[in-house]
Protein backbone atom coordinates (compact mmCIF):
# COMPACT_ATOMS: atom_id res chain seq x y z
CA UNK A 1 0.00 0.00 0.00
CA UNK A 2 1.24 3.42 -0.86
CA UNK A 3 1.34 5.83 1.92
CA UNK A 4 0.61 9.47 0.96
CA UNK A 5 1.16 12.37 0.48
CA UNK A 6 3.29 12.54 -2.22
CA UNK A 7 3.95 14.77 -5.42
CA UNK A 8 5.17 13.90 -9.11
CA UNK A 9 6.65 15.92 -11.59
CA UNK A 10 7.54 16.40 -15.25
CA UNK A 11 8.84 19.21 -17.50
CA UNK A 12 7.77 20.79 -20.64
CA UNK A 13 9.73 20.64 -24.00
CA UNK A 14 10.59 23.04 -26.12
CA UNK A 15 11.18 22.06 -29.98
CA UNK A 16 14.71 23.48 -30.52
CA UNK A 17 15.41 22.16 -34.25
CA UNK A 18 13.02 20.92 -37.03
CA UNK A 19 10.11 22.56 -36.97
CA UNK A 20 8.07 22.43 -40.03
CA UNK A 21 10.42 19.92 -41.79
CA UNK A 22 9.58 16.85 -39.18
CA UNK A 23 5.79 16.93 -41.38
CA UNK A 24 8.19 16.23 -44.62
CA UNK A 25 9.57 13.20 -42.63
CA UNK A 26 12.88 14.98 -41.65
CA UNK A 27 14.00 15.05 -37.69
CA UNK A 28 13.25 17.10 -35.33
CA UNK A 29 14.69 17.41 -31.69
CA UNK A 30 12.97 18.27 -28.24
CA UNK A 31 14.61 19.30 -25.18
CA UNK A 32 13.47 19.39 -21.64
CA UNK A 33 13.22 22.61 -20.07
CA UNK A 34 13.26 23.45 -16.02
CA UNK A 35 10.15 24.53 -16.20
CA UNK A 36 7.51 21.62 -14.88
CA UNK A 37 4.51 20.59 -13.61
CA UNK A 38 3.52 18.87 -10.15
CA UNK A 39 0.79 16.43 -8.80
CA UNK A 40 0.51 16.30 -5.16
CA UNK A 41 -2.03 13.41 -3.72
CA UNK A 42 -2.99 13.85 -0.35
CA UNK A 43 -5.59 12.91 2.19
CA UNK A 44 -6.67 16.43 3.43
CA UNK A 45 -10.59 15.44 4.03
CA UNK A 46 -12.57 13.34 5.89
CA UNK A 47 -15.02 12.60 2.93
CA UNK A 48 -13.58 9.07 2.37
CA UNK A 49 -15.98 8.12 -0.59
CA UNK A 50 -14.85 11.27 -2.74
CA UNK A 51 -12.09 11.64 -4.92
CA UNK A 52 -10.91 15.33 -5.74
CA UNK A 53 -9.22 17.26 -8.43
CA UNK A 54 -8.15 21.02 -8.20
CA UNK A 55 -6.43 22.51 -10.70
CA UNK A 56 -6.09 26.57 -10.02
CA UNK A 57 -4.12 27.02 -12.78
CA UNK A 58 -7.08 26.95 -15.11
CA UNK A 59 -10.12 27.43 -12.30
CA UNK A 60 -10.81 24.13 -11.56
CA UNK A 61 -12.05 22.40 -9.02
CA UNK A 62 -14.02 19.03 -8.95
CA UNK A 63 -15.21 16.15 -6.99
CA UNK A 64 -17.18 13.01 -7.74
CA UNK A 65 -18.09 9.71 -6.43
CA UNK A 66 -15.32 7.13 -6.38
CA UNK A 67 -18.96 4.44 -6.57
CA UNK A 68 -19.95 5.96 -9.69
CA UNK A 69 -16.67 5.76 -11.82
CA UNK A 70 -16.65 2.48 -13.97
CA UNK A 71 -14.35 0.33 -12.09
CA UNK A 72 -16.29 -2.56 -13.36
CA UNK A 73 -15.25 -2.18 -16.83
CA UNK A 74 -11.74 -3.48 -15.76
CA UNK A 75 -10.57 -6.72 -14.03
CA UNK A 76 -7.30 -6.92 -12.27
CA UNK A 77 -5.77 -8.08 -15.37
CA UNK A 78 -5.95 -5.85 -17.80
CA UNK A 79 -5.76 -2.93 -15.11
CA UNK A 80 -1.96 -3.88 -15.35
CA UNK A 81 -1.07 -4.46 -18.75
CA UNK A 82 1.16 -2.16 -20.75
CA UNK A 83 -1.18 -0.83 -23.76
CA UNK A 84 0.82 -0.21 -26.86
CA UNK A 85 1.74 3.09 -28.16
CA UNK A 86 -0.63 2.69 -31.02
CA UNK A 87 -3.55 1.86 -29.31
CA UNK A 88 -6.90 3.45 -29.09
CA UNK A 89 -8.81 4.52 -26.09
CA UNK A 90 -11.46 2.59 -24.68
CA UNK A 91 -14.57 3.56 -26.25
CA UNK A 92 -16.96 1.81 -23.40
CA UNK A 93 -14.37 3.87 -21.09
CA UNK A 94 -15.03 7.08 -23.17
CA UNK A 95 -18.49 6.32 -22.93
CA UNK A 96 -18.91 5.85 -19.14
CA UNK A 97 -16.29 9.21 -18.59
CA UNK A 98 -18.66 11.37 -20.85
CA UNK A 99 -21.54 11.26 -18.78
CA UNK A 100 -19.58 11.95 -15.45
CA UNK A 101 -17.95 15.22 -17.29
CA UNK A 102 -20.83 16.14 -19.00
CA UNK A 103 -21.75 19.09 -16.53
CA UNK A 104 -18.26 20.86 -17.65
CA UNK A 105 -18.32 23.02 -20.38
CA UNK A 106 -14.85 24.95 -20.34
CA UNK A 107 -12.81 22.53 -22.73
CA UNK A 108 -9.38 23.06 -21.12
CA UNK A 109 -10.86 21.90 -17.92
CA UNK A 110 -12.19 19.21 -19.66
CA UNK A 111 -9.57 18.27 -21.60
CA UNK A 112 -8.20 17.63 -18.24
CA UNK A 113 -10.47 16.24 -15.97
CA UNK A 114 -11.27 13.47 -19.16
CA UNK A 115 -7.71 12.45 -19.13
CA UNK A 116 -7.33 12.48 -14.77
CA UNK A 117 -10.29 10.06 -14.96
CA UNK A 118 -9.55 7.73 -17.78
CA UNK A 119 -5.53 7.25 -16.31
CA UNK A 120 -6.98 6.80 -12.79
CA UNK A 121 -9.67 4.32 -13.46
CA UNK A 122 -7.04 2.04 -15.85
CA UNK A 123 -4.92 2.09 -13.24
CA UNK A 124 -5.90 2.05 -10.03
CA UNK A 125 -8.66 0.02 -8.11
CA UNK A 126 -11.19 1.93 -6.06
CA UNK A 127 -9.43 1.26 -2.75
CA UNK A 128 -6.71 2.80 -3.81
CA UNK A 129 -7.99 5.98 -4.27
CA UNK A 130 -10.83 6.63 -2.22
CA UNK A 131 -11.04 9.51 -0.07
CA UNK A 132 -7.66 11.14 -2.50
CA UNK A 133 -7.19 14.67 -3.23
CA UNK A 134 -5.10 15.14 -6.30
CA UNK A 135 -3.41 19.06 -6.90
CA UNK A 136 -1.98 20.38 -9.87
CA UNK A 137 0.31 23.13 -9.92
CA UNK A 138 2.19 24.11 -13.16
CA UNK A 139 5.22 26.13 -13.39
CA UNK A 140 4.21 25.95 -17.58
CA UNK A 141 2.53 28.71 -19.32
CA UNK A 142 -0.43 26.89 -20.51
CA UNK A 143 -0.77 26.93 -24.88
CA UNK A 144 2.32 28.15 -25.65
CA UNK A 145 3.36 25.19 -27.32
CA UNK A 146 5.73 24.40 -24.42
CA UNK A 147 3.90 20.82 -23.39
CA UNK A 148 2.05 21.44 -20.77
CA UNK A 149 -1.02 18.58 -21.13
CA UNK A 150 1.81 16.11 -21.84
CA UNK A 151 3.80 17.34 -18.65
CA UNK A 152 0.46 16.86 -16.86
CA UNK A 153 -0.34 13.70 -18.69
CA UNK A 154 2.82 12.37 -17.30
CA UNK A 155 2.45 13.36 -13.47
CA UNK A 156 -0.73 11.95 -13.70
CA UNK A 157 0.27 8.75 -15.26
CA UNK A 158 3.34 8.67 -12.82
CA UNK A 159 1.25 8.79 -9.81
CA UNK A 160 -1.68 6.62 -10.84
CA UNK A 161 1.35 3.65 -11.50
CA UNK A 162 2.73 4.09 -8.69
CA UNK A 163 -0.53 4.18 -6.54
CA UNK A 164 -1.82 0.80 -8.79
CA UNK A 165 1.20 -0.83 -7.53
CA UNK A 166 2.66 -1.34 -11.20
CA UNK A 167 5.99 0.54 -10.14
CA UNK A 168 8.50 0.77 -7.70
CA UNK A 169 9.79 3.91 -6.22
CA UNK A 170 12.58 5.51 -8.28
CA UNK A 171 16.38 5.88 -7.27
CA UNK A 172 18.06 7.96 -9.20
CA UNK A 173 19.23 11.66 -7.98
CA UNK A 174 19.26 15.08 -10.18
CA UNK A 175 22.89 14.61 -10.84
CA UNK A 176 23.13 10.84 -11.11
CA UNK A 177 24.09 9.08 -14.83
CA UNK A 178 21.41 7.65 -17.02
CA UNK A 179 22.58 4.45 -18.99
CA UNK A 180 19.31 3.42 -20.64
CA UNK A 181 15.27 3.71 -20.48
CA UNK A 182 14.25 1.44 -17.49
CA UNK A 183 10.86 -0.46 -18.20
CA UNK A 184 9.24 1.67 -15.67
CA UNK A 185 9.90 4.32 -17.48
CA UNK A 186 8.99 3.35 -20.83
CA UNK A 187 5.68 1.78 -18.65
CA UNK A 188 5.14 5.83 -17.50
CA UNK A 189 5.61 7.06 -21.06
CA UNK A 190 3.15 4.33 -22.80
CA UNK A 191 -0.16 5.71 -20.19
CA UNK A 192 1.03 9.25 -20.62
CA UNK A 193 0.42 8.94 -24.55
CA UNK A 194 -2.68 7.53 -23.73
CA UNK A 195 -3.71 10.67 -21.57
CA UNK A 196 -2.19 12.50 -24.50
CA UNK A 197 -4.90 10.84 -26.96
CA UNK A 198 -7.14 11.98 -24.43
CA UNK A 199 -6.66 15.08 -25.41
CA UNK A 200 -4.83 15.84 -28.85
CA UNK A 201 -6.40 12.54 -30.26
CA UNK A 202 -3.59 11.17 -32.69
CA UNK A 203 -0.44 13.08 -30.52
CA UNK A 204 2.78 12.62 -32.16
CA UNK A 205 4.07 11.02 -28.82
CA UNK A 206 7.05 13.18 -28.41
CA UNK A 207 5.81 15.56 -26.15
CA UNK A 208 5.23 12.96 -23.70
CA UNK A 209 8.52 10.95 -24.01
CA UNK A 210 10.63 13.85 -23.38
CA UNK A 211 7.97 14.74 -20.39
CA UNK A 212 8.49 11.36 -19.33
CA UNK A 213 12.33 10.49 -20.11
CA UNK A 214 13.66 13.77 -19.77
CA UNK A 215 16.83 15.48 -21.81
CA UNK A 216 16.11 15.64 -25.47
CA UNK A 217 14.84 13.53 -28.10
CA UNK A 218 15.19 12.82 -31.74
CA UNK A 219 11.97 12.16 -33.24
CA UNK A 220 11.38 10.88 -37.19
CA UNK A 221 7.71 10.57 -38.42
CA UNK A 222 8.23 8.24 -41.57
CA UNK A 223 6.31 7.84 -44.22
CA UNK A 224 3.25 5.77 -44.29
CA UNK A 225 3.11 2.06 -42.36
CA UNK A 226 7.14 2.49 -41.32
CA UNK A 227 7.31 2.70 -37.69
CA UNK A 228 8.65 6.87 -36.27
CA UNK A 229 11.91 6.26 -34.92
CA UNK A 230 12.89 8.10 -31.85
CA UNK A 231 16.13 8.53 -30.24
CA UNK A 232 16.01 9.71 -26.29
CA UNK A 233 19.45 11.74 -25.35
CA UNK A 234 18.64 11.75 -21.50
CA UNK A 235 22.39 12.79 -20.39
CA UNK A 236 21.94 16.06 -22.07
CA UNK A 237 24.05 18.16 -19.69
CA UNK A 238 21.64 21.68 -18.51
CA UNK A 239 22.21 24.37 -20.84
CA UNK A 240 20.86 28.18 -20.00
CA UNK A 241 17.90 28.99 -21.75
CA UNK A 242 15.52 32.29 -22.23
CA UNK A 243 12.52 31.74 -23.13
CA UNK A 244 10.35 34.60 -24.72
CA UNK A 245 6.47 33.88 -24.89
CA UNK A 246 5.79 37.14 -27.15
CA UNK A 247 1.91 36.36 -26.45
CA UNK A 248 1.19 36.75 -30.38
CA UNK A 249 -1.92 34.49 -31.11
CA UNK A 250 -1.16 32.14 -33.97
CA UNK A 251 -3.01 29.25 -36.34
CA UNK A 252 -0.74 26.42 -36.48
CA UNK A 253 -2.85 24.57 -38.73
CA UNK A 254 -2.63 27.87 -41.49
CA UNK A 255 0.84 27.82 -40.86
CA UNK A 256 1.66 24.72 -41.95
CA UNK A 257 -0.43 24.66 -44.73
CA UNK A 258 1.35 28.05 -46.27
CA UNK A 259 4.64 25.99 -45.88
CA UNK A 260 3.24 23.41 -47.77
CA UNK A 261 1.86 25.42 -50.32
CA UNK A 262 5.87 27.04 -50.33
CA UNK A 263 6.88 23.18 -50.71
CA UNK A 264 4.87 22.95 -53.69
CA UNK A 265 5.24 25.67 -55.57
CA UNK A 266 8.94 25.85 -55.49
CA UNK A 267 10.00 22.28 -55.06
CA UNK A 268 13.76 22.79 -55.59
CA UNK A 269 14.87 25.59 -53.41
CA UNK A 270 12.12 24.48 -50.87
CA UNK A 271 13.65 20.73 -50.47
CA UNK A 272 17.05 22.33 -50.39
CA UNK A 273 15.84 24.14 -47.39
CA UNK A 274 14.15 21.36 -46.14
CA UNK A 275 17.30 18.75 -46.54
CA UNK A 276 19.69 21.68 -44.85
CA UNK A 277 17.08 21.59 -41.76
CA UNK A 278 17.45 17.78 -41.61
CA UNK A 279 21.36 18.07 -41.50
CA UNK A 280 21.28 20.80 -39.02
CA UNK A 281 19.39 18.52 -36.30
CA UNK A 282 21.79 15.52 -37.46
CA UNK A 283 24.94 17.81 -36.16
CA UNK A 284 23.15 18.83 -33.36
CA UNK A 285 21.88 15.63 -32.21
CA UNK A 286 25.80 14.38 -32.44
CA UNK A 287 26.70 17.34 -30.29
CA UNK A 288 24.10 16.75 -27.44
CA UNK A 289 24.35 12.84 -26.82
CA UNK A 290 27.53 13.53 -25.26
CA UNK A 291 27.73 14.07 -21.40
CA UNK A 292 29.16 17.36 -21.64
CA UNK A 293 29.45 20.24 -23.71
CA UNK A 294 32.84 21.99 -23.95
CA UNK A 295 32.85 25.90 -24.81
CA UNK A 296 33.26 24.76 -28.89
CA UNK A 297 30.93 22.51 -29.09
CA UNK A 298 28.15 25.28 -27.24
CA UNK A 299 29.55 27.46 -30.01
CA UNK A 300 28.86 24.90 -32.74
CA UNK A 301 25.66 24.54 -31.21
CA UNK A 302 24.45 27.97 -30.94
CA UNK A 303 25.43 28.79 -34.64
CA UNK A 304 22.92 25.78 -35.65
CA UNK A 305 20.27 27.71 -33.76
CA UNK A 306 21.15 30.74 -35.91
CA UNK A 307 21.57 29.03 -39.01
CA UNK A 308 18.00 27.41 -38.45
CA UNK A 309 16.14 30.59 -37.74
CA UNK A 310 17.27 31.89 -40.77
CA UNK A 311 16.12 28.47 -42.74
CA UNK A 312 12.88 29.36 -41.32
CA UNK A 313 12.39 32.94 -41.80
CA UNK A 314 12.66 31.47 -45.53
CA UNK A 315 10.04 29.29 -45.17
CA UNK A 316 7.64 32.75 -44.27
CA UNK A 317 7.10 31.08 -40.61
CA UNK A 318 8.24 33.68 -38.03
CA UNK A 319 6.73 37.17 -37.48
CA UNK A 320 7.68 40.77 -36.28
CA UNK A 321 7.53 40.27 -32.81
CA UNK A 322 10.04 36.92 -32.93
CA UNK A 323 12.26 39.10 -34.99
CA UNK A 324 12.20 41.59 -32.32
CA UNK A 325 13.04 39.47 -29.34
CA UNK A 326 15.85 38.07 -32.05
CA UNK A 327 17.07 41.96 -32.68
CA UNK A 328 17.19 42.96 -29.41
CA UNK A 329 19.46 39.51 -27.85
CA UNK A 330 21.68 39.82 -30.66
CA UNK A 331 22.29 43.37 -30.29
CA UNK A 332 23.29 42.76 -26.60
CA UNK A 333 25.30 39.68 -27.71
CA UNK A 334 23.36 37.38 -25.24
CA UNK A 335 23.70 34.17 -27.53
CA UNK A 336 21.54 32.58 -30.22
CA UNK A 337 17.98 32.95 -30.98
CA UNK A 338 15.22 31.13 -33.37
CA UNK A 339 11.36 30.86 -33.21
CA UNK A 340 10.47 27.16 -31.84
CA UNK A 341 7.19 25.60 -32.58
CA UNK A 342 4.78 26.08 -35.13
CA UNK A 343 6.08 30.28 -35.59
CA UNK A 344 3.82 33.39 -36.46
CA UNK A 345 4.02 34.01 -32.94
CA UNK A 346 4.15 31.69 -29.70
CA UNK A 347 7.92 31.70 -28.45
CA UNK A 348 11.67 31.93 -29.34
CA UNK A 349 14.28 30.53 -27.45
CA UNK A 350 17.31 32.33 -26.53
CA UNK A 351 20.84 29.41 -25.72
CA UNK A 352 22.85 31.98 -23.34
CA UNK A 353 26.38 32.62 -24.28
CA UNK A 354 27.33 32.15 -20.51
CA UNK A 355 30.67 34.10 -21.14
CA UNK A 356 29.10 37.42 -22.85
CA UNK A 357 25.57 37.61 -21.07
CA UNK A 358 26.29 39.71 -18.14
CA UNK A 359 23.59 39.88 -15.03
CA UNK A 360 23.50 43.27 -16.08
CA UNK A 361 23.01 42.44 -20.11
CA UNK A 362 20.09 40.29 -19.04
CA UNK A 363 18.34 42.83 -16.97
CA UNK A 364 18.39 45.45 -19.97
CA UNK A 365 16.97 42.30 -22.05
CA UNK A 366 14.05 41.37 -20.23
CA UNK A 367 13.26 45.06 -19.85
CA UNK A 368 13.00 45.26 -23.29
CA UNK A 369 10.72 42.52 -23.62
CA UNK A 370 8.34 43.58 -20.25
CA UNK A 371 7.75 46.97 -22.06
CA UNK A 372 6.71 45.25 -25.68
CA UNK A 373 4.34 42.83 -24.13
CA UNK A 374 6.46 39.79 -23.84
CA UNK A 375 6.71 37.07 -21.02
CA UNK A 376 10.42 35.89 -20.21
CA UNK A 377 11.18 32.86 -18.55
CA UNK A 378 15.15 31.85 -17.24
CA UNK A 379 15.12 28.32 -17.40
CA UNK A 380 17.43 25.29 -18.44
CA UNK A 381 17.56 22.77 -21.22
CA UNK A 382 17.75 19.27 -20.17
CA UNK A 383 17.60 17.78 -16.95
CA UNK A 384 16.12 15.16 -15.61
CA UNK A 385 12.38 13.32 -16.72
CA UNK A 386 9.45 12.38 -14.32
CA UNK A 387 10.30 12.13 -10.82
CA UNK A 388 9.02 11.36 -7.51
CA UNK A 389 9.21 13.09 -3.89
CA UNK A 390 7.90 10.78 -0.98
CA UNK A 391 9.37 13.04 1.98
CA UNK A 392 6.79 15.62 2.44
CA UNK A 393 6.20 17.27 5.44
CA UNK A 394 4.78 20.72 5.25
CA UNK A 395 2.73 20.95 1.92
CA UNK A 396 -1.17 20.23 1.51
CA UNK A 397 -3.71 20.87 -0.69
CA UNK A 398 -4.38 23.73 0.24
CA UNK A 399 -0.88 25.34 0.21
CA UNK A 400 -0.22 24.23 -2.72
CA UNK A 401 -3.12 26.36 -4.22
CA UNK A 402 -2.46 29.44 -2.10
CA UNK A 403 0.83 29.85 -4.30
CA UNK A 404 1.02 32.83 -6.31
CA UNK A 405 3.27 32.30 -8.94
CA UNK A 406 5.79 29.81 -10.32
CA UNK A 407 9.01 31.42 -8.26
CA UNK A 408 6.75 30.25 -5.25
CA UNK A 409 5.36 26.90 -6.58
CA UNK A 410 9.41 25.97 -7.52
CA UNK A 411 10.14 27.32 -3.67
CA UNK A 412 7.55 25.24 -1.87
CA UNK A 413 7.97 21.72 -4.42
CA UNK A 414 10.32 21.80 -6.79
CA UNK A 415 12.65 19.73 -8.20
CA UNK A 416 15.50 22.59 -8.18
CA UNK A 417 14.60 23.56 -4.41
CA UNK A 418 14.47 19.97 -2.93
CA UNK A 419 17.20 17.63 -3.43
CA UNK A 420 15.10 14.78 -1.83
CA UNK A 421 13.29 13.84 -5.28
CA UNK A 422 14.27 11.13 -7.05
CA UNK A 423 13.84 10.22 -10.66
CA UNK A 424 12.89 6.79 -12.69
Amino acid sequence: MVSVPFLTSAPGKVIIFGEHSAVYHKPAIAAALSLRTYLLASRDNDDTNTLFLEFPDIQFSYKWATSDLPWQLFGEHSRKRQPSADEELNPELVDALNSLLSKIDSPIQYSAAFMFLYLLVSLCEEKDVAGLTFTVRSTLPVGAGLGSSASVSVCFASAFCYLGGHIQEPTLKADDVTVKDSEQCLFIDAWALMGEKCSHGNPSGIDNAVATHGGAVMFQRMESSVPSIRTSMRNLPPLNLLLTNTKTPRSTAALVANVSKIVTEFPKPSGLILETMEAIAREAYTLMLRPFLDKQSKNRLMELIRLNHGLLVSLGVSHPNLERVKLWSDELQIGQTKLTGAGGGGCAITLIDDDAATPEKLRQLEEKYNQAGFETFKTTLGGKGVGLLTEITTITSEKLCRLHNRNEIEAAVGCSALPQWRYW
